[in-house]
């Protein structure tokens, strides 16, 4: 399955950069699929008595291994990054991690400095989180590995949709 529009090296870079809205859609259905997901698990939990803050944490987990699961299928080019699957599962759990501590920083200090309602404020957080955490896995967790040949180097970050 192509990952992307294949482009050359000499394509200039408001093309590049336009690369990016056919993975961030493909992004997007990965999370509203590991919401539902995450949201289904805790549902399902509750229902069975289980502790809310408990199922919560399992619900979260699964929604990430949901979403693992569908960005390294349909989202990002696994094969550029050159990372083990671990490696990349344990990079994709921190920055998802790091998403989770944005948005309650972003909660708190919308509600807390700017007197913003608790939705309005889960409402940006949700927004900035998802943003940050994307360019964090297009970034760093599935970008493709430099090449000691700049034009190859380049030829896959334009093919794979990543930062270059």
């Amino acid at each position: 399955m192509a990952l992307g529009p294949t482009h050359d090296v000499t394509m200039p870079e408001s093309n590049r950069a336009a690369a990016v809205v056919p993975q961030l859609s493909r992004y997007s259905l990965a999370s509203v699929a590991a919401l539902a997901t995450d949201v289904a698990v805790y549902m399902s939990l509750c229902a069975l008595a289980v502790n809310a803050p408990v199922a919560g944490v399992v619900g979260y987990a699964v929604g990430m291994i949901t979403h693992y699961a569908l960005s390294t299928a349909f989202v990002f080019d696994v094969a550029h990054a050159r990372k083990s699957a671990p490696r990349r599962l344990a990079e994709f759990a921190v920055s998802g991690l790091l998403g989770l501590m944005l948005t309650g920083l972003v909660i708190a200090v919308m509600t807390d400095h700017f007197a913003a309602s608790a939705f309005a404020a889960k409402v940006v957080a949700t927004i900035i989180s998802f943003l940050a955490v994307f360019v964090i896995r297009r970034c760093i967790v599935f970008a493709p590995a430099a090449d000691k040949n700049n034009w190859d180097a380049d030829l896959v970050y334009s093919k794979s949709g990543s930062c270059r």
